[in-house]
Protein backbone atom coordinates (compact mmCIF):
# COMPACT_ATOMS: atom_id res chain seq x y z
CA UNK A 1 0.00 0.00 0.00
CA UNK A 2 1.49 3.30 -0.55
CA UNK A 3 1.41 5.75 2.01
CA UNK A 4 0.82 9.67 1.34
CA UNK A 5 1.80 12.27 3.92
CA UNK A 6 -0.03 15.41 3.55
CA UNK A 7 1.74 18.32 4.03
CA UNK A 8 0.39 19.27 7.43
CA UNK A 9 1.32 16.24 8.72
CA UNK A 10 4.90 16.67 7.69
CA UNK A 11 4.55 20.03 9.17
CA UNK A 12 3.26 19.03 12.88
CA UNK A 13 5.88 15.97 12.90
CA UNK A 14 8.84 18.33 12.08
CA UNK A 15 7.63 20.64 14.78
CA UNK A 16 7.25 18.49 16.80
CA UNK A 17 10.63 16.77 16.79
CA UNK A 18 12.38 19.94 16.26
CA UNK A 19 10.93 20.73 19.92
CA UNK A 20 11.66 18.13 21.18
CA UNK A 21 15.17 17.82 20.15
CA UNK A 22 16.08 21.03 21.66
CA UNK A 23 15.99 19.26 25.09
CA UNK A 24 16.88 15.86 23.73
CA UNK A 25 18.02 14.91 20.50
CA UNK A 26 17.31 11.39 20.86
CA UNK A 27 14.59 11.44 22.39
CA UNK A 28 13.12 12.91 19.23
CA UNK A 29 14.77 10.66 16.95
CA UNK A 30 12.84 7.84 18.85
CA UNK A 31 9.93 9.73 18.05
CA UNK A 32 9.91 10.20 15.26
CA UNK A 33 11.01 6.60 14.56
CA UNK A 34 8.23 5.21 16.18
CA UNK A 35 5.87 7.17 14.05
CA UNK A 36 6.99 6.16 10.98
CA UNK A 37 6.93 2.52 12.56
CA UNK A 38 3.20 3.00 13.30
CA UNK A 39 2.42 4.29 10.12
CA UNK A 40 4.12 1.28 7.97
CA UNK A 41 2.03 -0.95 10.80
CA UNK A 42 -1.33 1.14 9.60
CA UNK A 43 -0.33 0.89 5.72
CA UNK A 44 0.30 -2.78 6.29
CA UNK A 45 -3.25 -3.44 7.46
CA UNK A 46 -2.27 -4.13 10.84
CA UNK A 47 -5.15 -2.62 12.88
CA UNK A 48 -7.32 0.49 12.39
CA UNK A 49 -8.00 3.19 14.83
CA UNK A 50 -11.62 4.32 16.10
CA UNK A 51 -13.25 6.37 13.00
CA UNK A 52 -13.81 10.16 13.64
CA UNK A 53 -14.89 13.61 12.26
CA UNK A 54 -12.72 16.24 12.18
CA UNK A 55 -13.96 20.13 12.78
CA UNK A 56 -13.20 19.95 8.98
CA UNK A 57 -15.97 17.11 8.14
CA UNK A 58 -13.74 14.85 7.24
CA UNK A 59 -13.79 11.53 8.49
CA UNK A 60 -10.56 9.88 9.44
CA UNK A 61 -9.07 7.06 11.72
CA UNK A 62 -6.70 8.05 14.52
CA UNK A 63 -4.06 6.25 16.56
CA UNK A 64 -1.67 7.59 19.25
CA UNK A 65 1.97 7.04 19.65
CA UNK A 66 2.24 9.48 22.91
CA UNK A 67 2.32 12.33 23.14
CA UNK A 68 1.12 12.60 18.98
CA UNK A 69 -1.82 11.28 17.49
CA UNK A 70 -1.94 10.12 13.59
CA UNK A 71 -4.63 11.01 11.77
CA UNK A 72 -5.63 9.23 8.91
CA UNK A 73 -7.28 7.95 5.91
CA UNK A 74 -7.08 4.36 3.92
CA UNK A 75 -8.32 4.37 0.61
CA UNK A 76 -8.16 1.21 -1.84
CA UNK A 77 -4.40 1.42 -2.24
CA UNK A 78 -3.17 4.40 -0.16
CA UNK A 79 -2.84 5.16 3.07
CA UNK A 80 -2.97 9.35 3.42
CA UNK A 81 -1.68 10.61 7.08
CA UNK A 82 -3.30 13.85 7.43
CA UNK A 83 -2.63 15.21 10.80
CA UNK A 84 0.08 13.92 13.52
CA UNK A 85 -0.88 16.25 16.36
CA UNK A 86 0.10 16.66 19.70
CA UNK A 87 -2.38 15.48 22.54
CA UNK A 88 -1.87 18.87 24.60
CA UNK A 89 -3.13 21.01 21.29
CA UNK A 90 -6.58 22.01 20.89
CA UNK A 91 -8.67 18.95 19.61
CA UNK A 92 -9.31 18.73 15.81
CA UNK A 93 -12.40 16.41 16.17
CA UNK A 94 -15.79 16.26 17.12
Amino acid sequence: MKIVYAPKARADLQTCVRFIARENPMAATHLAEHVFALVDRLGAGEFDGPEQRLYNGQMVRSWPVPPLRVYYQRLANELRVLRIYHHARRPITR
